[in-house]
C-alpha cells in the first residue's frame, strides 16, 4: 500500500467534536421554546385582563349613570342645586353593575380628602377591585396671561360638571389551594358627574 498525506475525510475525533457542539446548540434552542410558551401565556393573560379592564371601566363611567336632573321637587328643596356626588348614588350604581362594597378596605372618613375612597369588589373568573374617590377632582384651567401654566380651581358644589377619580384593578390566576389572586392589570379614569336640566 502506498501512504498518502492527502486523504480527504473526517477523523473520529472531529465527528465527535462536531456532534458535541451541535448537541450543546440543540439543548440551548430547545430550552427557549418552553420559556417562550410560558411568556406567550402570560402575555395573553395580560392582554385579556387589559381588555377586560377597559370594558369594565367603560361600563362604570357610562355618562347616563352619573347624571342629576335639575327639576323642581316639592319634597326636595335642593333639587335645583347641582350638589356633589353622594355616597348613596355611588353604592346604587356600583351594585347595579354587580359590585359589593368592601367597607373594611374603604377610606371614607368625613370630611373627604384626596385619599378618601370607597372600594367595591366583583368576583368571577377574574376579580375586579374598584376604588371610587369621594373628593371631586379640580379641573386644570389655563390662565391666558400666564406662560402655559395653569391653576387648579377647587370644585364648588354649584359646578355642573364634576370629576371623580376611579382606580380599577383586575386580578387573575386564582390559586385553587388558597383562593388568592394575582394583579394582572389596572387602569384609571374619571366619573363625569353632570347636573343638567331636562332636555338639555
Amino acid at each position: 500500500m502506498k501512504a498518502t498525506s492527502n486523504e480527504k475525510g473526517l477523523t473520529l475525533v472531529e465527528i465527535l467534536a462536531a456532534l458535541a457542539i451541535l448537541g450543546i446548540f440543540f439543548v440551548g434552542v430547545v430550552t427557549i421554546f418552553p420559556q417562550m410558551t410560558l411568556f406567550n401565556a402570560r402575555t395573553e393573560t395580560k392582554l385579556d385582563t387589559m381588555n377586560l379592564a377597559k370594558q369594565e371601566m367603560s361600563s362604570i363611567t357610562l355618562a347616563s349613570k352619573w347624571e342629576k336632573l335639575l327639576v323642581t321637587s316639592p319634597t326636595d328643596p335642593t333639587s335645583l342645586e347641582p350638589q356633589f356626588l353622594k355616597k348613596e348614588k355611588i353604592i346604587t350604581e356600583m351594585q347595579a353593575l354587580g359590585y359589593s362594597q368592601d367597607t373594611a378596605n374603604s377610606v371614607a372618613a368625613t370630611p373627604f380628602t384626596a385619599n378618601s375612597f370607597m372600594r367595591f369588589k366583583k368576583e368571577g373568573e377574574y376579580r375586579y377591585e374598584t376604588d371610587v374617590y369621594l373628593q371631586c377632582e379640580p379641573f386644570l384651567l389655563k390662565d391666558p396671561t400666564a406662560s402655559g401654566t395653569g391653576t387648579k380651581v377647587p370644585c364648588a358644589e354649584s359646578d355642573r360638571i364634576k370629576l371623580y377619580k376611579i382606580h380599577l384593578k383586575v386580578f387573575s390566576n386564582k390559586n385553587s389551594t388558597n383562593g388568592s389572586y394575582q394583579m394582572s392589570s389596572e387602569t384609571y379614569s374619571y366619573i363625569r358627574y353632570t347636573a343638567k336640566k331636562p332636555g338639555g
